[in-house]
């Protein structure tokens, strides 16, 4: 075996090592908030429903389509959780006056309210996971998040460039 090839084993070994460990932070970050929003959120609402809300809150009346492309899900799964946050009051869709097909979100006075407990929620775990960092290894975190971001997205490209090609 070659260096290079040794090089890019070990590269490969420590990208798969890494992205366990991204990935189990991660999860392990949705079940701590999970678990403390027990008790205080609606009934059959997760935080995915609530981070809708919130994008719904901080766009007032944006189409239905912005939320399926900042959450990165499939219309049916927007369409739901849609359908769950009207059916608990706290989110309203209306038609656009230009183009019927168009449905633009607003947020209910009731879906306000959860809004900034949902905010307020998550800024206590982003001070408990992350208030410890330093600057400099909080801006590190965010270089390296950025990256990964990037990537994502280039790959989100080629993934619907290659679909519309077929």
């Amino acid at each position: 075996m070659t260096t290079s090839t040794t090089d890019a084993a070990a590269n490969s070994e420590a990208a798969v090592h890494t992205f366990v460990a991204f990935m189990t932070a991660f999860g392990g970050a949705q079940q701590v908030l999970k678990t403390r929003m027990q008790g205080h959120a609606e009934p059959g609402l997760g935080p995915l429903h609530l981070r809708a809300l919130y994008l719904c809150q901080r766009n007032p009346g944006a189409p239905q389509q912005q939320l399926v492309q900042a959450l990165g899900r499939d219309k049916g799964q927007i369409a739901r959780l849609i359908r769950d946050l009207e059916d608990h009051q706290l989110l309203v869709r209306t038609p656009d006056e230009r183009d019927r097909r168009v449905w633009r979100l607003t947020v209910t006075p009731e879906g306000e309210q959860k809004c900034g407990w949902f905010a307020d929620m998550e800024a206590a775990l982003a001070r408990d996971l992350l208030g410890a960092l330093t600057p400099r290894e909080t801006a590190q975190l965010n270089a390296v998040l950025q990256t990964v971001q990037a990537r994502i997205d280039a790959m989100g490209e080629v993934f619907v460039k290659t679909i519309a090609r077929n």
